[in-house]
């Protein structure tokens, strides 16, 4: 007599994998399985003990909470079942939106997204297509800056062609050479070009982002081996920026060399505060397409709305797109004000997601009165920078990530063009 093989069935997989889906969302239940004996298949799929659907992929709506997943797949033969394998899974379902919803009132309502950094696994490009959605079509966003350090450039194009296929408007590239030489930087720039050239010709919203913060994240021009340290330099020391003063402007004369004469395409940069006042970028060459400055709202050294709003509105003396291409806050209380970013500041102060959600409210309400073209929050992802992020990654890897009040208030500011 022959012996009957169960069905051979993975694991539940659940779209969205990469983050809880809310109550709006429909989520996707799938698997793959088979038969060793090649006995036709019977699928069911029971949520929280009621029957749902009866195929490989099963879609719904589910309320918010805690739901019980149940996959039965059975054999059959001459209409009576064989033998039966069970999957189980737990899916948490987050409400859709906690705060009103409210308008911003710039053309480019964007977020910084990164594809990897030093030390870091690669991502695979489904979640990065996943998030580049959540962005989009949830947090209501039409533009992107997409970034990374040197060994993840490939995955740089890669999340590139994604936006284009998925139609932001504007979609910065912008790798990050972190602590390393200027020179050594201009150089990593001008090797990058022309895949970032090819890229855009697949569409012109890319736009190559060709730097960030040169005063800090190169090595050698602020006293400091680690960017945090090149950061508190000038708090503690005054006339500290001489030499980046006479580093940046021959910098930029070779990175617009080498875009300009061997690609011929517009760049931006985004800069910190203290370049754009000292004059170290020259915006009002062609090449750039976007003035770009990080431009944080820290009341300790009198960075106030109305201080940020005369920044932005004195860039705008070079009649192109204004953008602040970074701000944001960490989740601990007190972060508003202490501005710091380490591991070491999140374990010394309490958790506190509404500072998060009262700091995005703030600087929302400051751009409303700024007139910009564009506001990038830092950052979506929540693995370099932690507490950064718009969700608190408490279970696994790359499942299970939960929203934070910063996403809900981020949210709560709708697209408006």
């Amino acid at each position: 007599m022959k012996i009957n093989s169960p069905p051979v069935v993975s694991g539940i997989r659940v779209k969205p994998e990469w983050i809880n889906p809310t109550s709006e969302y429909t989520v996707e239940l799938s698997y793959d399985g088979y038969d060793p004996d090649n006995d036709p298949l019977n699928t069911t799929w029971l949520i929280d003990g009621k029957e749902g659907g009866h195929e490989n992929k099963y879609a719904t709506k589910l309320p918010e909470g805690a739901h019980d997943i149940i996959l039965k797949v059975c054999d059959v033969a001459d209409n009576r079942t064989l033998s039966e394998t069970t999957r189980y899974r737990t899916i948490t379902v987050e409400t859709d939106q906690i705060y009103p919803t409210r308008q911003l009132h710039i053309k480019h309502k964007g977020m910084r997204m990164m594809v990897g950094w030093k030390g870091m696994p690669h991502t695979p490009i489904d979640i990065t297509d996943e998030k580049l959605d959540i962005i989009q079509n949830e947090l209501g966003c039409n533009a992107v800056i997409i970034f990374g350090n040197t060994e993840f450039e490939d995955d740089l194009i890669e999340a590139g062609r994604l936006a284009i296929q998925k139609g932001f408007d504007r979609i910065y590239i912008a790798p990050m050479y972190l602590d390393v030489p200027l020179d050594e930087t201009v150089e990593n720039i001008g090797k990058f070009a022309r895949k970032v050239r090819d890229l855009r010709q697949m569409s012109e919203s890319i736009v190559f982002m060709v730097g960030h913060e040169f005063t800090f994240d190169s090595y050698g021009l602020v006293p400091g081996e680690t960017y945090p340290e090149r950061l508190a330099y000038p708090f503690e020391h005054s006339h500290w920026d001489a030499r980046v003063k006479a580093a940046l402007p021959g910098a930029f004369k070779r990175i617009i060399g080498l875009c300009e004469d061997k690609y011929g395409y517009q760049i931006t940069y985004a800069a910190t505060v203290g370049e754009c006042e000292s004059n170290l970028v020259p915006w009002s060459h062609p090449i750039f397409e976007s003035v770009c400055t990080n431009a944080y709202l820290y009341d300790k050294i009198g960075w106030t709305e109305s201080w940020i709003i005369k920044h932005l509105s004195g860039l705008k003396i070079f009649r192109k797109p204004v953008n602040s291409t970074e701000w944001g806050c960490l989740t601990y209380e007190g972060a508003s004000r202490e501005w710091g970013f380490t591991d070491e500041d999140l374990a010394r102060y309490p958790y506190d997601e509404d500072e998060q959600a009262r700091y995005i409210a703030r600087y929302c309400n400051m751009l409303n009165k700024a007139k910009i073209d564009g506001a990038f929050y830092t950052q979506f992802d929540d693995e370099r920078l932690k507490g950064y992020g718009l969700y608190s990654a408490n279970v696994g890897l790359y499942s299970g990530k939960k929203r934070k009040k910063g996403f809900y208030m981020y949210k709560s500011y709708q697209r408006t063009l």
